[in-house]
């Protein structure tokens, strides 16, 4: 009924001649049925979330809330409250207008703050007690088509299939008829009051719009058929002028503005009290209060207050066309949730009201397209304001009681990537760093986890694992496993588990850098050893989507750990991923995190991820980076510094990268040639350990010692 009624308003009583006149049967037939489409769209859009989800208090705003979250939904639920506000004043305003036409003694602001206070009774009382009144204006409006159709007309009769458009271009002509089918949100606000919201939404809302789009066909035929079109240009009342009874569509044009309002008031309080249970409004708890009979006082009372305060500003004629907006915002979203749960194919989304796909997805973009056709200006104002309202919601960090479907958007938009990128061929164009980290001790790589950002940020990627040994190999652990479940059925709750405390670890060693929006993952696998544990999760990840391409690892200065540090760096090259193993200077660290010395020798084959990782480094430290390369004899002095200056001019390196060739045994003369805060070797072929060791003993530093995988390259 509220729906119906808001549609059958004024714009149908005095502006639907004037479309027809202009533009002729035929292109007022157009008109219809492409504004018909933004509401048939979103009225099956809302039947099929009805039929998924409980929808509750807020109608539209529900919906979109549920499924976007509540920044989203509050970012256009906010705009559609108060266009529903001001939206009563402009049908209170046009009651008023028609009012004065009969008494043109009273005092207009009298008239409409005694409309006000009518309808805000009315509403106070019971939604029941209003809808009971609407039933006497559906009266008067029936009554009113029986009159016009048993009128005189002008003796026209022949049809004009397509207007000179005389008074305005077509588009003009859309933009003013458009707000006549915007009706479907009173009926959609009421998804709160209603039994079987299901049903009610679904019957109604579609019922509506048939019978109005039926309605608006037969009086534009009628119309054209029986009157002149320069009478239906010059005349706004013509449906007055023509009508055998005239008082009747006098009392039902009076009427359908007070319906209208009247839907308004009784819908925008129901979708602020929404607003306000999920504290998405300031004083949210207090907007949300509701009377012993459910019904939303305070609210009602505040936007009574809204709509007098648009009454005291008289003319809002200049505001209107952004409320349209608000209005075609709020149904193009509704059509997006419904296009994005069936398109990302979740469980959850199992509608006994289906529709196809391409119906939302006709409805987003057209509700987007007709935002531009009637006011571009306007339009972009509207989607300027709800960019700001939602960054503003943002800052206020809600937590919705409900899950939504935001996440499942990413991890398709993810999968469809991954699917993409598994069909282009592997390019070292493409490389980033994405690092796996084994962890054995998350409380000793506090600051060796800092480096791992240095290098990753901000774009690579970090998955740290550990692994938790099984005390005496799988019989214990089954044992352990029947003892803690054992334990848990007697006491409710079982002992602390040594694996989720390890994850916990690692979860917290990592969130700073998840706080920065690197990409990071942690896990915890159970094994008999260590080595046996981080071998399981290599191979794993190699068939992963988007694998690490780096392992990074720490040396130990315990000599008795050096055989299982080598059979890490055997399980990375068999595996075919790029080492990076750090030397942790156990007293000075980093020292001031500046300069690095990227040492180069001849034809290395460690170069290319060498200078990938210093530069990420020369970045994040905002640091100073030297190509260092260290020769027998004065001899090989400029042959070595030619070489030097190919890699930095052929790798891009920075302009203010120093090349420094040095004279000396290496690795004896490291300490004693040129100071830094951090050197960067390769590690040898085999993979000998004891030289790692020799090389940070001589230079007194942190280190990094640095072997290719094959498919990095730092020319490219």
């Amino acid at each position: 009924m509220p729906t119906i009624l808001t549609i059958l308003g004024a714009i149908m009583y005095l502006r639907l001649g004037w479309v027809v006149g202009n533009a002729g049967f035929g292109g007022a037939l157009i008109i219809i049925l492409l504004a018909k489409l933004v509401t048939v769209t979103t009225g099956l859009a809302i039947a099929s979330m009805a039929s998924n989800i409980k929808i509750g208090a807020g109608g539209s705003y529900a919906i979109i809330s549920r499924s976007l979250g509540l920044e989203i939904g509050g970012a256009i639920g906010i705009p559609l409250y108060l266009s529903q506000a001001l939206g009563a004043s402009m049908y209170i305003i046009g009651f008023t207008e028609g009012w004065l036409a009969i008494f043109p003694q009273h005092d207009p602001f009298q008239v409409a703050s005694a409309v006000l206070l009518m309808l805000l009774t009315l509403s106070l009382i019971s939604a029941k007690a209003a809808m009971k009144v609407q039933y006497i204006i559906m009266f008067l409006i029936v009554s009113s088509l029986i009159s016009f159709f048993m009128g005189k007309g002008d003796g026209a009769t022949e049809i004009s299939l397509w207007g000179g458009s005389e008074a305005a271009p077509f588009w003009t002509v859309f933009a003013i008829f458009f707000p006549a089918v915007t009706g479907i949100e009173a009926g959609a606000a009421m998804s709160g009051d209603l039994k079987d919201p299901k049903r009610s939404l679904s019957v109604g809302l579609l019922s509506s719009i048939a019978i109005s789009f039926v309605v608006y066909v037969a009086l534009a035929f009628w119309m054209d058929y029986t009157i002149s079109a320069a009478a239906l240009r010059s005349d706004y009342t013509i449906m007055i002028s023509v009508a055998r009874w005239e008082w009747i569509v006098v009392a039902a044009l009076l009427g359908a503005t007070l319906s209208s309002a009247l839907g308004s008031i009784i819908g925008g309080p129901r979708t602020l009290m929404a607003l306000g249970q999920h504290r998405v409004v300031p004083l949210g708890r207090f907007l949300a209060q509701q009377s012993k009979n459910g019904e939303p006082r305070i609210a009602i009372l505040t936007t009574g207050v809204i709509i007098e305060l648009g009454l005291l500003l008289g003319d809002l004629n200049t505001i209107a066309p952004l409320l349209t907006m608000f209005f075609l915002i709020t149904y193009g979203t509704i059509n997006l949730v419904v296009f994005i749960e069936k398109k990302i194919g979740i469980t959850s989304y199992r509608p006994s009201f289906d529709i196809p796909l391409i119906i939302p997805l006709i409805g987003t973009l057209w509700c987007g397209t007709a935002m531009f056709l009637i006011n571009p200006l306007f339009g972009s104002a509207a989607v300027v304001i709800i960019v700001l309202v939602y960054l503003w919601q943002i800052r206020l960090g809600h937590q919705a009681p409900w899950g939504d479907v935001r996440s499942g958007i990413f991890v398709a938009i993810a999968e469809w990537a991954v699917r993409m990128a598994g069909r282009m061929p592997a390019s070292s164009k493409s490389w980033k760093p994405n690092f796996m980290v084994p962890v054995e001790e998350p409380e000793q790589w506090q600051e060796r986890i800092k480096l791992v950002r240095n290098i990753v940020f901000p774009k690579g990627s970090v998955t740290a694992f550990s692994v938790r040994v099984l005390e005496s190999g799988m019989r214990h652990r089954i044992g352990q496993m029947v003892d803690h479940l054992l334990s848990r059925s007697a006491n409710g709750a079982g002992l602390p588990d040594t694996s989720e405390e390890l994850q916990n670890d690692l979860a917290t060693l990592i969130n700073p850098l998840k706080e920065e929006g690197i990409l990071t993952a942690a896990t915890v696998i159970e094994a008999n050893h260590f080595i046996e544990g981080i071998s399981v999760v290599t191979q794993s990840f190699k068939g992963m989507p988007l694998p690490p391409n780096v392992m990074f690892v720490s040396m130990s200065n315990d000599r008795t750990k050096d055989q299982r540090l080598k059979q890490l760096l055997a399980i990375a090259v068999r595996e075919e991923l790029g080492i990076i193993v750090l030397r942790w200077h156990p007293e000075e660290g980093f020292r001031e995190e500046k300069t690095i010395n990227l040492w180069m020798r001849g034809r290395s084959p460690n170069r290319n991820l060498s200078i990938l990782t210093a530069l990420q480094l020369e970045r994040n430290w905002n640091g100073t980076l030297r190509l260092v390369r260290m020769v027998a004899d004065q001899s090989e002095v400029a042959k070595a510094s030619r070489g030097l200056q190919a890699i930095a001019r052929r790798g891009r390196l920075p302009l203010d990268a120093e090349n420094v060739v040095v004279i000396g045994r290496f690795p004896e003369d490291l300490q004693k040639i040129l100071a830094a805060d951090l050197n960067i070797f390769g590690i040898p072929v085999d993979l000998e350990v004891d030289a790692l060791h020799e090389i940070a003993a001589a230079t007194d530093t942190a280190c990094l010692f640095i072997k290719d995988s094959g498919h990095e390259s730092a020319l490219v």
